[in-house]
């Protein structure tokens, strides 16, 4: 039976007290209801502060210059409007997801229980006043297990999910369907939402935790809280799938609309969708994105923005009335002493450094490349043909496996930068792969793997494209799934009229041709992103990007598989560890031909 009960709320958050709903599933609801405490004639103001997909980047750190203290920046922000809060106004600091995987200071979660040692996200959130954050999919990365330890450790916040379900190791204990917050009278319902895509579930460790139908999850659980909320407020880590520019730019089967869709045919309550996944900037000068006319807003990434929705209310005899206006308030790159909290990064980020400071400092290895593999050099290479970088990983996997898979494989959006000829030190190589893919070795018949290329020549980015208004940035995420191969594969990208029309030719695999081992089985190493997530169209669905969006990708995620649980870039470490100097190893040597 769903039950509403008095739950905790972060200390140095804003609100008063908090119920907490358990168990939506059931539509009829007990416990402890919060009553309506506005008047006729109040007026109150509510200052949403929000950020997604932070990635665990509280500071982005910069041998050559000063570090940014991203956070620090943020928290100052919200502290500031605290300070200047007139008696009415309400300030809420909430997270749309994905505050772990993407920076050196995941290296403190651990990879298991037993090597974990703090989640400096969720520290400094609880330090900060956060007020409530949803589980996003890169949460759950190194699992269901260690994403509670850091809860149960760490957050002093509301942590919320209403569609992930039958874990045994995150409980009602770790996070919530939905929470009611009161703040000066004001009755704030909260829902999370988990997307589907690219979330780890279903492990050997944690076989019945999955996924739940998003809006079956919204519809019970906005039943529940929208008629004892005054307004509501739903962290979405799902995607906006509505129109950028006049076009769609992601094309998902349940995405932000439907959500605004799904709630707004079931309560008229003044509503915001706060959303992330997709690392988009929406609403930069003003609130100019709705959905079925609920307002929705998301702040880019990686602390580019702190986004601020304020809404206006006043309370007639019959309904609370409201008005809303939105915007992105941009965090410094160069920024000034005045532009942090010093007291918050002395007292809370400070001691967190500390404890990653020797770990990044170790040096690992020594480059001595003849060819260009600094960071603006990958990053213009990674989508459009054969890269230094994905050519030294994949046949350093290769290597590091004993040769005991055929070809390695990785996704081009998993590059994130490069290096120069100097020593390199675990900081560096983390910027080079920020993210803790697993490999995952499958079993592929030559016939797949000829598949698996002619899916491939379809998603690189395209001359044409790159010469059209909307080229894309080749410095940002482009979500194609393109894939840079070991060296025992080698083969020819024919770009022809169009992507639907590309093709692979000439594919030697170990100095034979393809088509003469169509019927042979190899092992292939992949990351987990493709092969358990099926991320970036390698799932067999359509690939929503740019020339290539009607382009039907190959499905990965059916093919007999073994999950090493090996971290590819703690494989690659390892290699250069045990090399120490690199040289010859890093070349382009045609493995790739782009016609």
């Amino acid at each position: 039976m769903a039950n509403l009960k008095l739950g905790k709320c972060n200390p140095k958050g804003n609100f008063e007290s908090l119920y907490i709903l358990e168990d939506d599933c059931n539509p009829n609801l007990t416990g402890s209801f919060p009553e309506l405490q506005l008047k006729t004639g109040d007026e109150i103001t509510l200052r949403i502060f929000h950020f997604n997909d932070l990635h665990n980047e509280l500071r982005i750190i910069n041998k050559d210059k000063d570090d940014t203290h991203v956070f620090s920046q943020m928290v100052k922000i919200v502290k500031d409007a605290k300070a200047q809060a007139a008696d009415n106004e309400i300030i809420l600091f909430v997270s749309a997801g994905d505050d772990h995987m993407n920076n050196p200071l995941d290296e403190l979660l651990g990879f298991d229980v037993d090597s974990f040692k703090a989640s400096a996200a969720y520290i400094a959130y609880s330090e900060a006043g956060l007020d409530a954050a949803v589980i996003g999919n890169h949460e759950l990365d190194r699992g269901s297990a260690l994403l509670a330890k850091a809860i149960e450790t760490n957050a002093n916040f509301p942590v919320l999910s209403a569609n992930l379900y039958g874990s045994k190791n995150l409980t009602a204990d770790h996070y919530h369907p939905a929470i009611i917050g009161i703040a000066k009278g004001l009755r704030i319902g909260i829902i999370g939402l988990t997307t589907q895509q690219k979330t780890l579930v279903r492990q050997k460790d944690d076989p019945n935790f999955n996924v739940g139908d998003i809006l079956l999850s919204l519809k019970n659980t906005i039943s529940d809280i929208a008629p004892l909320s005054d307004m509501v407020i739903i962290l979405s880590h799902v995607g906006y799938n509505g129109k950028m520019n006049g076009q769609v730019r992601h094309e998902l089967d349940v995405g932000d609309i439907e959500i605004a869709e799904t709630a707004a045919a079931i309560t008229d309550k003044p509503m915001v969708i706060v959303g992330g996944h997709m690392h988009l900037k929406l609403n930069e000068n003003r609130l100019e994105v709705y959905g079925h006319n609920v307002p929705i807003v998301q702040a880019s990434a990686k602390g580019n923005y702190l986004g601020q929705v304020i809404f206006s209310f006043v309370q007639s005899e019959t309904c609370l009335q409201s008005q809303v206006n939105a915007n992105l308030i941009p965090i410094k790159r160069h920024e000034d002493e005045a532009d942090i909290d010093i007291g918050f990064e002395q007292s809370v980020m400070a001691p967190l450094y500390g404890m990653l400071d020797d770990k990044l400092e170790e040096i690992i290895g020594v480059l001595n490349c003849a060819e260009d593999i600094s960071c603006s050099k990958n990053m213009q290479d990674r989508y459009i043909g054969e890269t230094v970088i994905a050519n030294f990983m994949n046949d350093a996997i290769v290597a590091q496996t004993m040769n005991k898979v055929d070809i390695a494989a990785f996704n081009a959006s998993g590059i994130s930068g490069g290096i120069v000829n100097s020593e390199i030190s675990f900081n560096d190589w983390y910027q080079v792969m920020p993210f803790a893919d697993t490999i995952v070795i499958v079993d592929m018949t030559g016939q797949q793997i000829k598949d698996m290329l002619m899916s491939n020549a379809q998603r690189i980015v395209r001359p044409e494209e790159l010469k059209s208004k909307q080229a894309p940035d080749l410095k940002e995420y482009i979500s194609r799934g393109f894939l840079h191969f070991s060296s025992a594969l080698r083969y020819t990208i024919k770009l022809n009229y169009d992507a639907t029309t590309a093709v692979a030719e000439d594919i030697m695999l170990h100095n034979q041709a393809i088509d003469e081992q169509l019927d042979l089985v190899f092992k292939v190493a992949l990351s987990d992103f493709l092969t358990l997530r099926g991320a970036e169209g390698w799932n067999g669905k359509t690939i929503g990007a740019g020339l290539a969006e009607h382009i039907i990708g190959m499905d990965l995620t059916n093919l007999p598989q073994d999950d090493t649980g090996h971290v590819y870039r703690n494989e690659i470490i390892a290699f250069i560890k045990n090399n120490w100097i690199l040289n010859e190893s890093i070349v382009c040597d045609g493995r790739l031909n782009v016609i």
